[in-house]
């Protein structure tokens, strides 16, 4: 009887276990890279807040004589070059409730650093070699047009993918590799030269998007097609989490005219309570002494 009695515990035990098996299924990994990628970009464009933070290293060619007005900012046109080491850009903004700070620095350029403040339609400038005073504007959207920036999360995402598929861009999943307190994919996505004045310009005007659409104009639309200064292939890798799909880091290598120049994407805060606060009245202005580029954190909305 006793054997009998531990018999049905026993099989009790393991249909209790299949139930809850079925009822909470663990995720099923993802083997295609291109499917990790496209699934992390669909990740990312649903978050609500992040944190990121994106360093700049290599020398690009540069023409110096156009800070005067002088050159045509062409490479081959003064044989300069800037050495971009220390540069960075660092974001929090909250998506849907169109507000974040930005803060960019380029200390090859007289040591410029850029803080941008966005609170609903109205944001702050500040460009430390104009002075400590912030530029204040106030955005109102053209009767007619769409309440969604043409540069938003959805539309970088939607290019992404579409590059990841053009011809001569190749994606491979590497081993998946520890990050923080969790797991994450990794996958390579290589796109030689001649391929980014095609379908996979994506690659570089999505990711450009990536942080220069969550920042705004700040350095103007991506133009489409490869750079005249790409000489060899492009390389990104890719971090994951496997729990949500989520970026966790994105490196990104082009070779610029020989010099190898590296931006290192660190996604690290999501979905956090992002607050921002006005400058002082006393140190804002309504009047720039030059143009600066409009600032909108762009819908998810499609």
């Amino acid at each position: 009887m006793n054997r009998r009695l531990l018999a049905i515990a026993a099989t009790a035990v393991v249909a209790l276990a299949a139930c809850s098996s079925a009822a909470s299924p663990t995720p099923s990994p993802v083997a295609d890279p291109a499917a990790i990628v496209a699934q992390s970009l669909d990740a990312l464009s649903k978050v609500q807040t992040v944190h990121a933070k994106a360093d700049i290293t290599g020398t690009v060619p540069f023409d110096l004589s156009s800070l005067v007005g002088g050159g045509s900012g062409a490479p081959a046109a003064s044989g300069g070059s800037m050495d971009l080491a220390g540069s960075y850009i660092e974001l929090t903004v909250d998506v849907n409730g169109k507000k974040g700070v930005i803060t960019v620095s380029v200390p090859v350029l007289l040591g410029m650093k850029v803080d941008l403040i966005q609170d609903g339609d109205t944001s702050y400038t500040k460009i430390n070699l104009m002075g400590d005073k912030w530029t204040k504007s106030v955005s109102s959207p053209e009767p007619g047009a769409s309440p969604s920036p043409s540069q938003g999360v959805a539309s970088m995402t939607a290019d992404l993918k579409k590059a990841l598929s053009a011809p001569g861009v190749t994606t491979e999943k590497l081993a998946d590799e520890p990050c923080g307190t969790a797991t994450c994919y990794h996958v390579k996505i290589t796109a030689p030269a001649s391929a980014l004045s095609g379908d996979a310009s994506g690659l570089l005007s999505g990711l450009g998007g990536g942080l220069g659409g969550l920042a705004g104009g700040l350095t103007g639309s991506p133009s489409p097609g490869a750079s005249p200064m790409l000489s060899g292939n492009v390389t990104i890798d890719w971090w994951a989490q496997t729990s949500d799909l989520r970026p966790t880091k994105i490196v990104l290598v082009a070779d610029a005219a020989g010099a190898p120049v590296t931006i290192t994407a660190v996604m690290d805060k999501y979905d956090a309570a992002v607050t921002v606060s006005p400058p002082p009245a006393d140190q804002v202005t309504d009047q720039p002494g030059f143009s600066i580029p409009s600032f909108e954190i762009p819908s998810t909305a499609p």
